[in-house]
């Protein structure tokens, strides 16, 4: 693959807590850097609130000296050293996997006690080999693996490898049954997060819906960009329409019209229609449009602030269907997201107070928003 070519590293991730604890003793840290993505999953000794905090403090240890470019080999040597042996079961108080994965799908892997990584592509399901070496007196695995586009890679903590142990399985899953498991359901993943969810599904059945232990799966998945733009709002020179439709309409992806004013307006300077959908999905927010050739078409304000509220809570999974959840959606699907936003003063609001600018401040939350979710968020102002 040529290293020209930049993918996405899309991460998913899953977790079930032991049955009768209050928290996960695995920890999941996910670093995002121009250059490179970083991914830390530590399994503390043990399980609950201690497991937790000695997994916790591993994984924040090693992003924050991947977040500052410290080299790999002096990361492993420095949490090598520090990290305590329980005295009574000569074990490391935690392990880790740590993957480094640059645009072009080339990943190296590092572990301290962690399980082989797993690859997933097309139906073929294979354990990443790995070589050995000693680091101030501790076994350290490394691979290095070009994952190419559409490529997974699968890394868990002992739960998954455990689970049924005892119960379902005299030796519970293992690796080699993981492997098998997920041979014999594969599917067409549509995200790394798919992925995930299937491993863990295994794990429940196997476990009777009661964890034996602390279960992580994390996958990453390397796919191409994927871009949306969103048209809200109208300029504050009416001579500005058709300008700001058109750069709206060539912009590549998906595309979002939000305003049912704006949809008139792109519907006119296109010479489209504007469908209303009879039926409202929710009481709280506004029905959507249909227009030919787009991709959602949602009242304004009300559901761009309800779209915005939803990523403040951080609520962004099972929501009831409406214009606001559809918009979250289409906005957590894309890499990229162009806005084109009109800035002329919408006179309903005018009239509550005047100089209200709703739609601006809106559009600034939205895309702080979206911007701590690692988006790319572009804003033109019309």
């Amino acid at each position: 693959m040529s290293d020209t070519k930049k993918l996405v590293c899309e991460v998913g991730k899953r977790q079930l807590i032991k049955h009768g604890e209050v928290t996960c003793g695995d920890s999941v840290e996910v670093v995002y850097t121009p250059e490179e993505t970083f991914v830390v999953l530590s399994d503390g000794l043990g399980s609950g609130v201690k497991a937790n905090i000695l997994s916790n403090l591993t994984v924040k240890i090693i992003s924050k000296m991947v977040s500052q470019h410290v080299p790999l080999q002096d990361i492993v040597e420095t949490i090598i050293g520090t990290l305590p042996v329980c005295s009574v079961r000569g074990l490391a108080y935690s392990t880790f996997t740590l993957l480094r994965i640059k645009p072009n799908g080339l990943v190296d892997i590092i572990d301290f006690d962690g399980l082989p990584p797993i690859t997933v592509s097309k139906g073929i399901v294979e354990v990443v080999e790995r070589t050995s070496e000693d680091v101030l007196g501790k076994k350290i695995n490394k691979a290095q693996i070009q994952l190419k586009e559409d490529e997974y890679l699968l890394i868990t903590s002992d739960g998954v490898t455990e689970a049924g142990l005892g119960l379902t399985l005299s030796f519970g899953l293992q690796t080699s049954g993981l492997v098998k498991a997920l041979k014999e359901h594969v599917k067409d993943h549509k995200s790394a997060q798919d992925l995930v969810n299937q491993v863990i599904d295994i794990c429940m059945s196997y476990y009777i819906n009661e964890p034996g232990d602390d279960t992580t799966a994390v996958a990453i998945h390397m796919r191409q960009p994927r871009e949306c733009a969103l048209l809200t709002g109208l300029p504050v020179d009416k001579k500005d329409d058709a300008g700001m439709v058109h750069a709206f309409y060539t912009t590549a992806g998906r595309k979002i019209i939000c305003g049912g004013t704006t949809a008139q307006v792109f519907a006119r300077e296109t010479h489209k229609e504007v469908h209303t959908v009879n039926s409202s999905l929710t009481d709280e927010v506004p029905p959507i449009s249909k227009i030919d050739g787009i991709d959602l078409v949602t009242e304004g304000i009300i559901t761009m602030d309800y779209c915005v509220r939803l990523l403040e809570e951080n609520r962004t999974e099972h929501i009831p269907k409406s214009g606001a959840s559809m918009l979250l959606e289409q906005l957590l699907w894309a890499d990229k997201i162009t806005i084109f936003c009109g800035t002329q003063v919408n006179e309903a609001y005018e009239q509550i107070k005047a100089g209200m600018r709703l739609r601006d401040t809106l559009v600034e939350k939205l895309t702080r928003e979206l911007q701590k979710r690692h988006k790319e968020v572009i804003v033109y102002y019309y």
